[in-house]
């Protein structure tokens, strides 16, 4: 029966501004509303377990460390930056420096810490781009940071797919900058820098997550080859700032209908002080030579995008509908289910993938998960790198980050465990799952013909060559 609904919501979705299809939507949420009523889905906010979730932080390991030492936020009038810096606050700190490209006046942003020209402040406001090298460098030789938070980026999945070009060098440029001037400050002793789960996936296509795989990448390479210490934390949605969430509220609030992608899409999410809490948490569990990434461990269930939208819509008391519009730029890609550990479904997480899997320990307290990504070839990188640096205008920017993400992917799997890569295959292809998605290999992008590549010529190659897409291939 709720497929029938959905199956009407998407006919009539595109004439929706029309008075008769308005009132057939608006009868046919209230039926989706009922069915998930029934379900027990809509009885309180599916995001109320993740509002109230909190992480350990070993607070005096973490104050050894930074009793009188000056840290460094980049992109701290943000969301997550912001909370941050007033977390950071709570230790016995020298001085902390925001180092932000938004006007402290202007931004808006809630932060609780004493005003920068009050006497006694320990906080500096230092207006720059991440992505201007030289003065980065000057604003490091000058405050000389111990400790370099970078959360400053563009975050904006959809807006990364309009703004290509200005949305890499942000991103990419930026961070390579903030890893240079560490380097050079003679200061720096740990850099911590804020990723996303989406660059768990294997290959990526999507600007916003490819940029911030590639900026792994960075932090790989320069943690085996640079003087200082380096770690990265993987953020799923973040609710305090999350676009998704406040634009259904919104909308339920004010709007005719409410518009999302489609049903049977899930997020994970999290909340802003569990960001904050890795982030910290990343100085204790970073080492010499390798470049952890830490996440969140117990996630709970994803929380599907229809489910909240259908919540905001029966709260709000108003008879408005739901429309579906289908997936936008920056939000195509499908959920492999390669992607996670089968052989051990009581431990799933998004945020880590297979070939990460093998590196995974937990805190003492076991609510964060510890890893490191697949080693990079620096000479490889460093190639793309000089690519992306020499691009002009959205089109060769774009070309530069997925051909150089698909290069760096291509050589990056002759080193990986070919069991490993077995496994992926089997999981992700298995008739029975792409029977159920209604889903085909080629599906899942380019990731897939380039795992079959690295396993041709090695024993593995018969474990998969009956596999969907092989066999189409032959």
């Amino acid at each position: 029966m709720i497929d029938d609904v959905y199956r009407k919501i998407w006919e009539l979705s595109p004439k929706v501004r029309a008075e008769e299809s308005y009132l057939e939507l608006t009868k046919l949420t209230r039926e989706l509303i009922g069915l998930y009523d029934l379900q027990g889905r809509l009885s309180y906010d599916p995001f109320s377990p993740t509002r109230l979730r909190s992480l350990s932080l070993p607070f005096g390991k973490i104050n050894d460390l930074l009793t009188d030492r000056t840290c460094l936020v980049t992109g701290g009038l943000g969301c997550v930056g912001s909370t941050l810096v007033n977390e950071l606050l709570k230790f016995d700190l020298k001085n902390l420096i925001i180092l932000d490209k938004q006007e402290q006046v202007s931004s808006g942003a809630n932060v609780t810490y004493s005003p920068v020209d009050k006497p006694g402040s320990k906080v500096t406001y230092v207006t720059a781009d991440v992505q201007d090298l030289q003065s980065v460098q000057g604003i490091f030789k000058k405050y000389r940071p111990d400790y370099v938070f970078h959360t400053a980026a563009q975050r904006d999945p959809g807006l990364a797919e309009l703004k290509i070009f200005d949305t890499v060098s942000t991103n990419v440029i930026g961070t390579l900058n903030i890893v240079k001037a560490c380097e050079s400050s003679g200061s720096v002793k740990q850099c911590i820098f804020s990723s996303t789960g989406k660059a768990s996936r294997y290959l990526t296509e999507e600007i916003y997550a490819g940029t911030k795989k590639m900026c792994e990448y960075i932090l790989d390479v320069y943690s085996r080859r640079g003087n200082v210490r380096y770690g990265m934390v993987r953020f799923t949605h973040i609710l305090d700032n999350s676009l998704m969430n406040m634009q259904l509220k919104e909308e339920s609030e004010r709007d005719d209908f409410i518009a999302v992608h489609c049903p049977g899409k899930f997020v994970t999410a999290q909340n802003v002080k569990e960001a904050a809490f890795l982030l910290i948490n990343s100085l204790v569990y970073s080492e010499d030579k390798v470049c952890n990434f830490l996440i969140v461990k117990n996630l709970e269930w994803p929380v599907e995008s229809l489910e909240m939208a259908l919540y905001y819509i029966k709260n709000s008391g108003r008879a408005i509908p739901v429309i579906f519009r289908g997936n936008p730029i920056g939000y195509t890609e499908k959920f492999f289910r390669g992607q996670m550990n089968w052989a051990r479904p009581q431990d799933l997480n998004l945020l880590i993938n297979v070939y990460e899997e093998k590196y995974r320990r937990h805190n003492a307290e076991d609510d964060i998960i510890i890893s490191h990504i697949s080693p990079v070839n620096e000479k490889v990188l460093g190639s793309v790198l000089q690519k992306i640096a020499n691009s002009t205008g959205d089109l060769e920017m774009k070309d530069a980050l997925v051909s150089g993400l698909h290069e760096i992917v291509r050589d990056s799997l002759k080193y990986v465990d070919k069991e490993d890569t077995v496994n992926i295959l089997k999981w992700g292809l298995h008739e029975k799952f792409l029977e159920i998605e209604k889903a085909k290999a080629s599906d899942y992008g380019a990731i897939i013909p380039l795992m079959f590549e690295s396993l041709r010529g090695t024993p593995y190659y018969e474990q998969v060559e009956n596999l969907s897409y092989e066999k189409a291939t032959q």
